[in-house]
């Protein structure tokens, strides 16, 4: 009705000049009194209606073009992309030049975001090739301290700053994989025990290293997730607690609550500001304690944040400054 509207309201000037014409046509008529004034009138009558037929048969063609040239608008909002056919189906003859231009305007889009997306893939191919041979000086230097740095007093420091090497490339590893994170999903049922074992185990050398504690409770439940990325969001949520633990220790427990799995990994460190707490999953945000370690690149917890989401997990932090940071995880378990 809308479309409607607006077309008789662009032809308003034919429909009056119509109905003024044979106002003029039934004046004289009748002036003159001319004796086949019916006969008159039954020709503006049939006349109006073959006007109204050649004008519904029109509206019906503008309504249609309207609505494609609006689905080319909707999908353009969406994707910033223009179709071509579109503007072409929809096209008046009026406008013939400025679809010209709107298709070149197109073609030249088209080829601008085949160049960038060529170029982001080499680069994405670069920084994975780059992120895969990196692991290999890695392990051999890891490997090489085993076997003679034993005695060493810093050999466990040296291990300590290689770990942090490894966490950084797997998080740009990481971080470029997470484009495609949906399809490399694997859900399936897992004991959280183990999982927080084998992470934990991987922090080893920095509890030693910062003697700090480690409490983790008996948990014996079984949640639906990923086993690969949900242990990444553990190995940083557990990095972020020990980097600003500097003393104290780190406890990890869960309890059961309906259809999921809470866990908490809370520790003694130097706790987080009311002002930074609603922005710690922000890309990029580093807030106070990150000023204070120039080293934080506030990427951490914006890749846990975006991981759970795919995973339905919901997270959570509480935190007290000089006190400690407790964060809370829902994690789904499978329904019985």
């Amino acid at each position: 009705m809308r479309l409607w509207i607006r077309f008789v309201k662009e032809n308003r000037i034919a429909v009056i000049l119509y109905l003024f014409t044979v106002f003029l046509f039934l004046a004289v008529g009748g002036l003159y009194h001319i004796e086949n004034l019916s006969k008159l009138v039954y020709a503006a009558q049939l006349t109006s209606f073959l006007w109204a037929m050649v004008g519904i048969w029109r509206g019906i063609v503008y309504v249609r073009n309207c609505r494609k040239l609006e689905a080319v608008a909707r999908h353009y909002e969406q994707s910033k992309e223009l179709l071509a056919e579109g503007l072409r189906e929809g096209a008046d003859t009026r406008c013939e030049k400025l679809v010209d231009l709107l298709e070149m305007a197109c073609a030249a889009q088209q080829a601008e975001r085949g160049d960038w997306e060529a170029k982001t893939a080499d680069r994405n191919d670069y920084y994975m090739m780059w992120t895969h041979q990196i692991k290999t000086p890695i392990a051999a230097m890891k490997l090489l301290l085993e076997n003679g740095g034993e005695g060493d007093k810093n050999s466990f420091f040296i291990q300590e700053e290689l770990f942090k090497i490894e966490q950084y490339v797997e998080m740009v590893l990481t971080f470029q994989r997470l484009e495609s994170l949906s399809s490399d999903l694997v859900l399936r049922e897992y004991d959280l025990q183990e999982m927080l074992k084998r992470t934990v185990r991987k922090f080893s050398i920095l509890f030693i290293n910062k003697g700090l504690s480690l409490e983790l409770q008996e948990i014996q439940f079984k949640v639906l997730t990923d086993e690969k990325w949900f242990c990444f969001c553990i190995e940083q949520l557990i990095s972020n607690s020990v980097k600003y633990t500097r003393k104290g220790r780190i406890s990890i427990g869960a309890r059961k609550e309906k259809e999921k799995v809470v866990l908490w990994i809370e520790d003694t460190g130097t706790g987080i500001f009311p002002e930074d707490l609603p922005r710690i999953f922000e890309r990029g945000f580093t807030g106070y304690n990150g000023r204070m370690d120039e080293k934080a690149t506030g990427i951490g917890l914006y890749l846990c944040h975006c991981i759970f989401k795919h995973l339905s997990i919901s997270v959570e932090a509480e935190s007290e400054v000089g006190v400690g940071t407790k964060m809370i995880l829902g994690i789904p378990v499978r329904k019985s």
